[in-house]
């Protein structure tokens, strides 16, 4: 096999990686954060390599120069992907999206669909060209697959960790995407250079595109901005920051300043109403706070809001990214940032719940000032976990407070449902909790029964008595607000909602109701679909699925030397492969995200190991077994040791789940993850190689095996992203979507166990 070769197939797998993380990140930026769209963008990229694969394998066995054309293609490839980069953040504006807006699921799959047909198209086709290639350059021409497979796999993770440790700290997204498609033109170049007989035509179109590239870098700057200002038709961009946490812009409209993260709305200035409200309600609660801990929000005013209570001595103010900060005090007013200075004030850049978890500090109030849980990442704040965590770090006479989006006068069902959830996840740890009404809805929770007041006038007494002149939080504000008949009305609302149990860090309730409060905002069968649906119902179907599996698996009617049969529940067996690798591909990164809070830095790490685990399970099984029949039986079992390593990783996250502090415990570590995320795709890899093996015995089209095995598998991961992202998490939650899983690929080693068997395939000796 040539130098040469290895690398280009190698730089296919750096290019999807790369990639597929860009892609995301500004499609994340695109749907305004929401984990839903991982699902969705994963499905639609998977979907289209599978599809590229399936006509590569068709192309390959029906045409020659097969080596021309995977060096031509793969030059155009870097084209394709700087346009995807470009295409995304036209989105909003092809779509008439309103900046900040958030879109509707219809424009979320639409947008995922469009924008990545063209790279993914070009990259499954890539990968069925190169089988074709590399079974002409080697001896044993029936593992060309599985080492293509394991030199992309490879070249994925060390794309991944490329990007994670140095792309993302030192270029812009354009910048990478330029480079990315200047190494795949550069190895195009020396394939053809080495192959092609008309040796100057491709070093013409070689050197247009490289020339191309070169100019567009010069440029690369100045087109991120611009491109970066398609997203916000209406607006004035001030900045656009690329961190490591997410991607911030800052853009104005007339006097005020609008802070975005990742495409969600973070806060406003001047925004004195959200401010004053944000903070003045729950510190009254308290007759005389001293120490107090604010979650997020202090950049937008908030801080200094809190610094006019006259008992307060300490103030530690927690927010993740720094990089928000400093943008805050280079570009907000003087009196709004002024308040990060003062002495009594500590800033920590953590996550705000490990925080908590290590602080030895007790807290008279503890303030979660933070977006609804339109994010799992957000979620994290509303769940029972974290309530008994916060319960902990408080003094006997402390107070609680978060909020969540209401309505002035009525509730639907679902928002009433919504905010009884959080209620009712609320008192299963606090005595006593107050709901003051408005749009929005305020949660004051006390670790000690009568500490809370329902009373305005109590309210507006200490407010006197602390000297506080505020605009809004006044007297004739909350006399009207508070109101006794408004306060009982409200709560009478969400106490007749229907049951919905509690918000937990594995179960995300709250999650799952933001996602069905904003999809049926704009669709009316979105709502109808997920009321219809309930654990209850995803359990049956696949209770029924699997018996109906189980019923096939065992039948023997069976013609012995055909091999149809077989071909069949092998690809079956390798789709469910492909969905089981996909979803605990998903299920590690939100498990990370649900203990660590900051997933969008590490997911390239977390992908990049999945990948190197994929191409070390790669060539380990493109060599190992050499039998035929010990093949088909380590195929068999590595299915069953895949369910079992299901089970382990469920044992394994509702253990770290039960533990509150997180220094206690050294394995709820983001270690552990990294290795369970390289041992989940370790396992993903096997598989390939050996299906590969196994049907090649029988024909001798590479190409057109190794690009149906691909696109199958690619097939099951694309369901299993849909099916997990948009159903099993949000109804079922992580563990039960766990257990589902490795019940599902018991499923797939009885219909192998009983044809095999039935074949006289699993014997001693070869066929």
């Amino acid at each position: 096999m040539k130098a040469t070769s290895s690398l280009a197939f190698a730089l296919i797998g750096v290019a999807a990686t790369v990639g597929q993380i860009l892609a995301l990140r500004e499609l994340l930026s695109v749907f305004a954060g929401c984990e839903l769209a991982v699902a969705v963008v994963l499905a639609a990229w998977l979907f289209w390599t599978a599809l590229g694969s399936l006509l590569g394998g068709i192309v390959s066995g029906r045409t020659r120069n097969h080596q021309n054309q995977f060096c031509y293609l793969q030059g155009f490839s870097g084209l394709t992907l700087i346009g995807t980069i470009f295409l995304i953040r036209a989105a909003r504006s092809l779509f008439e999206i309103g900046a900040g807006e958030l879109v509707t699921f219809g424009q979320m799959v639409s947008i995922s669909f469009l924008t990545l047909a063209p790279f993914c198209l070009l990259s499954g086709f890539l990968f069925s060209l190169a089988c074709t290639v590399l079974a002409v350059q080697i001896a044993r021409w029936t593992k060309s697959p599985g080492l293509v497979y394991f030199l992309e796999g490879l070249g994925a993770g060390i794309g991944g960790l490329l990007f994670t440790i140095i792309l993302i700290h030192h270029f812009h997204a354009v910048e990478i995407a330029i480079g990315i498609a200047f190494l795949l033109g550069v190895s195009g170049l020396v394939m053809a250079w080495q192959t092609d007989r008309s040796r100057l035509v491709s070093a013409c179109v070689f050197a247009m595109i490289l020339l191309s590239l070169a100019f567009l870098q010069y440029k690369s700057t100045e087109l991120d901005m611009a491109s970066r200002k398609w997203q916000w038709s209406g607006f004035r961009l001030v900045d656009s920051q690329e961190t490591i946490y997410g991607h911030i812009v800052v853009v104005a409209k007339e006097d005020q300043l609008s802070f975005f993260e990742s495409g969600l709305w973070n806060f406003t200035v001047p925004d004195r109403l959200s401010a004053e409200e944000a903070v003045h309600y729950a510190v009254l609660q308290h007759p005389e706070p001293q120490e107090i801990l604010l979650i997020g929000g202090g950049v937008s005013g908030s801080l200094a809001q809190l610094l006019k209570h006259p008992s307060v001595r300490l103030v530690e103010y927690v927010e993740l990214d720094p990089k928000l900060i400093s943008l805050g005090k280079r570009l907000l007013p003087a009196e709004v940032t002024v308040a990060l200075e003062d002495p009594r004030v500590v800033v920590h850049h953590e996550d705000g719940r490990r925080y908590l978890s290590l602080t030895a500090n007790l807290y008279d109030v503890i303030l979660v000032n933070l977006p609804d849980p339109f994010t799992m990442q957000v979620n994290r704040f509303y769940t029972l976990e974290f309530f008994r965590l916060a319960a902990s770090k408080m003094r006997d006479t402390g107070v609680f407070f978060f909020s969540a989006r209401a309505a002035e006068t009525a509730l639907g069902p679902i928002q009433a449902k919504y905010l009884k959830l959080l209620h009712s996840t609320a008192l299963r740890v606090f005595p006593e909790v107050v709901l003051f009404p408005g749009q929005t809805a305020r949660f004051f929770c006390a670790k000690s029964p009568g500490i809370l007041t329902t009373q305005p006038e109590t309210l507006l007494r200490r407010l006197r008595q602390r000297g506080l002149r505020l605009l809004y939080v006044q007297d004739h504000y909350l006399l009207w607000d508070l109101s006794p008949l408004r306060q009982e009305t409200f709560l009478a609302m969400v106490d007749q909602a229907e049951e919905t149990g509690v918000n937990r860090d594995l179960n995300p309730r709250a999650y799952s109701y933001n996602l069905l409060l904003w999809g049926s905002q704009y669709s009316s069968w979105i709502g109808k679909v997920f009321s219809a649906l309930s654990k209850r119902t995803v359990w049956i179907s696949a209770i029924l699925w699997c018996l109906f599996v189980f019923l096939v698996g065992f039948r023997r009617r069976f013609v012995s030397g055909d091999a149809k049969p077989i071909r069949m529940r092998l690809l079956y067996a390798v789709a469910i492969f492909g969905l089981t690798g996909i979803a605990l591909e998903i299920l590690i990164v939100l498990s990370f995200q649900v203990f660590f809070g900051y997933v969008y830095y590490k997911i390239g790490l977390l992908l990049a190991l999945f990948m190197v685990g994929l191409a070390m399970g790669s060539m380990t099984l493109s060599y190992y077994p050499k039998r035929r029949a010990i093949q088909i039986n380590t195929f068999i079992a590595i299915q069953f040791i895949v369910a079992c390593f299901c089970l382990g990783l469920t044992v394994l996250i509702v253990y770290l789940q039960s533990q509150t502090v997180l220094s206690d415990h050294p394995f709820l570590h983001p270690e552990v993850f990294s290795f369970l995320s390289l041992a989940a795709g370790f396992l993903g890899g096997t598989h390939f190689p050996l299906a590969n093996r196994i049907l090649l015995r029988d024909q001798a089209k590479v190409g057109s095996t190794a690009g149906l095995i691909y696109g199958v598998d690619l097939l099951g991961s694309f369901v299993g992203c849909l099916l997990v992202g948009l159903i099993l998490i949000p109804l079922t939650g992580i563990v039960q979507t766990l257990i589902l899983l490795a019940l599902v690929n018991l499923t797939a080693t009885v219909p192998l166990l009983g044809k095999m068997q039935s074949a006289g395939i699993m014997v001693s000796g070869e066929q």
